[in-house]
């Protein structure tokens, strides 16, 4: 048995050279990082597979193709691929049947110097029927990835923000303003490609909040948060579709002794599957759990809440709200005609630790809907739902939702 192991082995050739075309943008480092094989390897097939789906995963290309062409003392790989539009100015806009809206513009610019980083800059401004927190929201907010830095293991990213509310509060309005600072460090321990594998990371947090006008109570202050951050990445990216598994956890905490006003602790987590179902391409079934815990902060505001176009979409915005939450959901995707256009079924339920000021208890709820979801394949990461909600506890009726990523 030996013996036909080594014979097989020796018949395999051997690559002489990996070349990249198509690329106008991406560097060839990006790719060949995430590719199992090097000059010198074995043209395994199956290496050569997994190279192909670690370069298509990357979220870059709208096709990834390897050749094998024969040259003397073996095979040189031709790495073909289709790049997407890197840079994209859009609208944002998010509405509901509650006459909640919100618009504004953004600007996604995906790949940066042809090394997968990415910026994402926004701003947007809303009004708020019936809501306890807000009346209306203005936000800018600028974040930058760069993973793999130096083509080493480690990731940096940074965000700056600042949030306007005019909060309608229990005596009488009053304004908030909100900023916020972040810079995070977090380190791959996987090498293994298609990535499968986690990551941990930390970082500091600074936030600051201040209330003004005749009604407003005590400002918080500012707070520097210790950030903690792990993620389980198993997915494969599909172009049309996913397929895998993903967790993600985040632990904040401060204290009101070193450099902040006031203490707190806030941890979340997610945890999302994506299940092939069928012979049917990109048909789907996605798993999702979330929830989240804050501790000892200001409770001028409640930490999370439930209900609009992205969590429990059979409810208004801010349906729920407290301290602690939890939230599942089950989304069925088909195809309808075009992989682009895919039908959304969706199933939630969610709650949280206590009642909106004595205005409803904290759960549990739950809503069923029906949409459609748009993959914009031609851009990086860019998808569109819209569809009917409807709460099947509570709740005033079918809702509209809409919202893109």
């Amino acid at each position: 048995m030996l013996g036909l192991a080594g014979a097989a082995a020796a018949e395999t050739p051997r690559v002489t050279e990996i070349r990249f075309a198509g690329n106008a943008v991406t560097r060839p480092e990006v790719m060949l990082r995430e590719m199992n094989l090097r000059p010198g390897d074995p043209a395994d097939p199956d290496r050569i597979a997994r190279s192909r789906q670690a370069i298509l995963d990357l979220g870059l290309f709208r096709e990834v193709r390897i050749e094998q062409v024969p040259e003397a003392g073996g095979v040189a790989l031709d790495v073909h691929v289709r790049e997407k539009r890197y840079v994209l100015p859009i609208p944002r806009a998010d509405t509901s049947t509650d006459r909640d809206y919100s618009y504004g513009g953004q600007l996604r610019w995906s790949n940066i110097g042809g090394l997968n980083h990415s910026m994402n800059v926004y701003i947007e401004q809303g009004r708020f029927r019936d809501d306890l927190n807000r009346e209306r929201e203005r936000t800018a907010r600028l974040a930058y990835t760069a993973p793999y830095v130096f083509d080493t293991p480690y990731n940096l990213s940074t965000s700056i923000g600042r949030l306007e509310r005019v909060n309608p509060g229990q005596s009488g309005s009053f304004e908030e303003t909100f900023h916020h600072a972040e810079l995070h460090l977090s380190r791959d321990l996987s090498w293994r490609r298609p990535r499968r594998g986690w990551t941990f990371g930390g970082g500091l947090l600074w936030q600051t909040q201040r209330a003004e006008g005749e009604f407003a109570p005590p400002s918080d202050g500012e707070a520097l948060a210790a950030v903690l951050s792990a993620d389980f990445h198993d997915v494969r990216f599909n172009v049309y579709s996913e397929s895998g598994r993903r967790f993600v956890t985040r632990l904040e905490t401060a204290s009101d002794a070193l450099l902040s006003d006031y203490g707190y602790t806030r941890l979340t987590g997610r945890y999302i599957e994506y299940r092939p179902l069928g012979d049917t391409p990109h048909q789907t079934l996605h798993l999702i759990a979330d929830g989240g815990w804050y501790a000892d902060g200001p409770r001028s505001r409640n930490a999370f809440s439930l209900g609009g176009a992205s969590r429990l979409r059979g409810y208004e915005s801010d349906w729920l709200e407290g301290q602690r939450y939890w939230h599942v959901a089950a989304e069925y995707l088909r195809p309808l005609g075009h992989n682009w256009l895919r039908l959304l079924a969706v199933a939630e339920a969610g709650g949280t630790d206590d009642a909106v000021l004595g205005r409803r208890e904290g759960g549990p709820y739950a809503s069923v809907g029906l949409g459609v979801r748009i993959r914009l394949t031609w851009f990086v990461d860019i998808e569109i739902e819209a569809g009917i909600a409807y709460p099947l506890r509570g709740g005033d009726g079918a809702r509209f939702f809409a919202r893109g990523n």
